[in-house]
């Protein structure tokens, strides 16, 4: 997959690769002008020393000094093997037909100057003629090179002008790129975001397919999952609020005919003979308007609204309310098995912890579970941690090994957890139901709430699968000195 760093990458190590061009031709041009300009140099020598021949040989004529003869012959010595190193040279400047010249003349001046006794009249003339011929035809070598030199230094000129400016046109339109590559697909990611500001939880549509923009748009588009699942929540708890606050007006309407059906039901009983058949019947009456009024009660204190308030209670007693609001999915009473350690009571919020026991048992029986175990004793961490096998969650940290605790157990039958989803257990949002439970259930929040309350009450919870069939889910919760004192 494609992916901007790669690009920026790749626009960088151009422009890098582009520099080391120039630089190498930038290098390569002024290697070649410091060859020019040797060559210039040597063109220049080779004037000079024309000129100092013709002027050896003017004194020779004018004072006739045979030193000055002996110097022009030995200059023009040195020209001719001159010419014939350089003659390469001298060809890119002049004809060969020039050079041809040249080298004639010199042969002309050199036997004709290299002769014993004084010079005739006709033989001067000849010196003078190839001399002049000499210093004419490096007059012109001269100027060829001057203005070969100034040529190529327009030239180098002109092509590192044009490189450079070629540099600073690809330089710009590869920021340009860059910045196109970047810019757009944010503007584009900007204006997606702006129904998301409005309240409209659209997904996102990647805006290029550069890695780095795959994977802001995966991360976003699983923000609005999550964004919408806490919004459903949220609207899912306030119709539990809105429900509660109707359960709490129907409770309070139901509470008095309830009491009159009970006392009703009292008073005839008490004017009807010990022996009546129908007595029992009225006895059932009273009774099952006595569970109905506890069931509103019970009804009353779950929905009530109240921060998170503890107290020492009854762990049976906890129990007992629980498994009432499990209504008619309670299970059977040769189903489920209480072992509670006798008169154990906890310091815990009691409606917070009835929601651990009902998300706990209602998590069993969606599960399939078809019988139950509930135990309760007392221990200390250090005697009752879980296995290493377990996911443990909680106010682990806070627990030391002499650390007096209420271990609570909830053992079933059921299909047990796998080893693949016992690490995840109480991640919120984590869930293995499919869809058809409901809107309240299977969202991955039971479990995680568990954890949420058992925190907050300073606790541990732990899940795992035991070396038989089902689950088991642990609670660990604090014991405090009123816990002690009255055990």
């Amino acid at each position: 997959m494609r992916s901007i760093r790669g690009k920026i990458g790749l626009a960088y190590g151009a422009l890098a690769l582009l520099g080391v061009v120039f630089m190498a031709i930038v290098y390569a041009d002024l290697r070649y002008l410091e060859q020019r300009i040797a060559e210039g140099v040597a063109v220049s020598d080779f004037r000079e020393r024309t000129l100092e021949m013709r002027r050896h040989e003017k004194n020779y004529f004018l004072y006739r000094d045979p030193a000055d003869r002996f110097a022009a012959l030995e200059l023009a010595d040195g020209i001719a093997a001159d010419l014939g190193a350089r003659r390469g040279l001298f060809q890119s400047l002049v004809p060969p037909a020039e050079l041809t010249l040249l080298a004639r003349a010199l042969e002309s001046y050199r036997r004709q100057f290299d002769v014993t006794g004084a010079l005739d009249v006709q033989k001067e003339k000849s010196v003078r003629a190839a001399g002049h011929d000499i210093s004419n035809t490096a007059e012109h070598l001269g100027r060829q090179e001057r203005a070969a030199l100034v040529d190529s230094v327009q030239q180098s000129t002109r092509a590192m002008m044009a490189f450079a400016l070629a540099v600073v046109v690809l330089g710009l339109l590869a920021g340009q790129g860059i910045a196109r590559v970047v810019a757009r697909p944010l503007r584009e990611l900007e204006a997606e975001l702006q129904p998301l500001a409005e309240g409209r939880f659209n997904q996102f549509v990647a805006p290029s397919r550069d890695r780095e923009f795959v994977s802001l748009t995966q991360a976003l588009n699983r923000m609005l999952e999550e964004l919408d699942i806490r919004r459903r929540q949220v609207l899912h708890a306030e119709k539990l609020s809105s429900m509660g606050v109707l359960a709490s007006g129907v409770a309070h309407e139901l509470n008095n005919p309830l009491g009159n059906i009970s006392s009703a039901a009292q008073i005839l009983a008490e004017e009807m003979a010990e022996a009546d058949p129908n007595r029992a019947w009225v006895a059932q009456i009273d009774s099952e308007a006595e569970r109905g009024r506890r069931i509103v009660r019970t009804l009353l204190d779950y929905a009530r609204r109240q921060d998170f308030q503890p107290q020492r209670v009854a762990l049976e007693e906890v129990l007992d309310k629980s498994l009432l609001l499990l209504g008619k999915r309670r299970p059977a009473a040769d189903r489920l098995r209480l072992e509670l350690q006798p008169d154990l009571a906890v310091w815990v919020d009691e409606q917070r912890m009835q929601q651990v026991f009902i998300n706990l048992l209602r998590n069993a029986l969606d599960a399939g579970a078809t019988r139950l175990t509930i135990s309760a004793r007392r221990a200390t961490w250090g005697t009752s941690r879980p296995s290493t096998e377990a996911s443990l969650a909680g106010a682990v940290a806070e627990m030391r090994e002499d650390r007096r605790v209420t271990v609570i157990q909830i053992q079933d039958d059921g299909p047990g957890i796998s080893a693949e989803t016992l690490p995840h257990v109480f991640d919120p949002f984590y869930t293995t139901r499919g869809k058809g439970h409901g809107e309240a259930h299977g969202v991955g929040l039971g479990l995680f709430v568990v954890e949420e309350i058992v925190s907050e009450h300073g606790g541990c919870v732990a899940a795992e699968t035991p070396a038989g069939a089902g689950a088991r889910f642990t609670l660990w919760l604090p014991c405090r000195i009123q816990d002690e004192t009255h055990a």
